[in-house]
């Protein structure tokens, strides 16, 4: 009996080998795994319904998510909650999803610590909003809308402290602080003493240095000496420097809103909210130095009926129809 069945088993094991179901006796082109499958399971397989194809697929798909997760709550660390203008101030924080992650504290570089995320409140912006609804363009109200923080004069609120290198050096420096080190290429047109105009041709002053970053090795200000006293810089990429008229000319402001631009606390450094601050004011002055000297901002925007605009020469998206 048991001679017949270890031959039974024999026979099917050598049929299986060779293509041949042994239930009907026909010859097919079995693959390895097939013959397998045809007897237990599949090569890979934990059970009937899980295999290690399965398994792979489930575990990237968790990493993925765990990933997405990550990232989403990293990046709200600043910038969180953001702030609905249709609503009171901290009324609804919009957070979204997933939520802000717990507090955690940084070391800086130059020392010291800093704890993110922070829930400091913004410094307030001397605007309004052109329509009650979330995403709403700005309307400056201040006087001088090129030195506030908003459109194109924004500025991040950074570091009030000079940019350093290794070696406790300043990074942006004035020519005069570096002697030979640094000087205008030959060929070049040497700024230094040329006049500074606006975009008026009035002249402000003349270029009295140069501020160079010893980071980046490039020239990033120009000091200029004003008529009526007083030393401001201009980003060189607002400067146009023409060797044929031997001067130097920007189109963002009047040469009478020189003396308006920010001022350095010390003669010969540069903070980094101070970088930003003077670029501001030369990028507002694209859209608001007209403005400023026409006198259209720092009033209450009266609604102008024949032209269906504000004070500030706005077009009003919706009109009410009278009665």
């Amino acid at each position: 009996m048991n001679d017949g069945v270890s031959q039974i088993a024999g026979q099917a094991a050598h049929a299986a080998g060779h293509g041949i179901d042994p239930a009907t006796g026909m010859v097919g082109s079995t693959t390895a795994s097939e013959a397998v499958g045809a007897w237990g399971f599949h090569l890979g397989a934990i059970t009937h319904n899980l295999d290690g194809v399965v398994v792979l697929f489930w575990a990237f798909a968790l990493f993925f998510g765990t990933l997405v997760w990550y990232l989403r709550a990293e990046d709200k660390r600043e910038g969180y909650p953001m702030e609905d203008p249709t609503q009171p101030e901290r009324a609804h924080p919009l957070v979204g999803f997933p939520p802000a992650p717990p507090p955690k504290t940084y070391t800086l570089m130059k020392g010291g610590t800093a704890t993110m995320p922070h829930h400091d409140s913004p410094p307030e912006v001397p605007g309004r909003h052109l329509h009650p609804f979330p995403g709403s363009a700005w309307m400056p109200t201040g006087a001088n809308p090129m030195r506030d923080p908003i459109g194109p004069a924004a500025y991040a609120l950074r570091e009030d402290e000079p940019l350093l290198q290794e070696g406790e050096r300043l990074q942006l420096v004035p020519l005069r602080d570096v002697g030979e080190e640094w000087h205008v290429q030959g060929g070049d047109s040497d700024p230094v003493g040329m006049p500074v105009v606006g975009r008026d041709d009035a002249v402000a002053g003349h270029v009295r240095d140069l501020w160079v970053d010893r980071g980046t090795k490039l020239l990033r200000y120009l000091e200029i000496e004003l008529t009526g006293g007083g030393r401001r810089l201009m980003p060189i990429f607002y400067a146009n420097v023409s060797p044929k008229f031997r001067r130097v000319k920007t189109r963002s402001i009047f040469g009478e809103q020189f003396a308006a631009a920010p001022e350095l606390r010390h003669p010969d450094r540069i903070t980094a909210r101070e970088e930003d601050q003077i670029c501001a004011y030369f990028a507002g002055g694209k859209m608001f130095a007209d403005g400023v000297r026409r006198g259209r901002y720092g009033q209450s925007p009266m609604q102008n009926p024949r032209r269906g605009g504000d004070a500030h020469g706005l077009k009003r998206l919706f009109f009410r129809r009278s009665a």
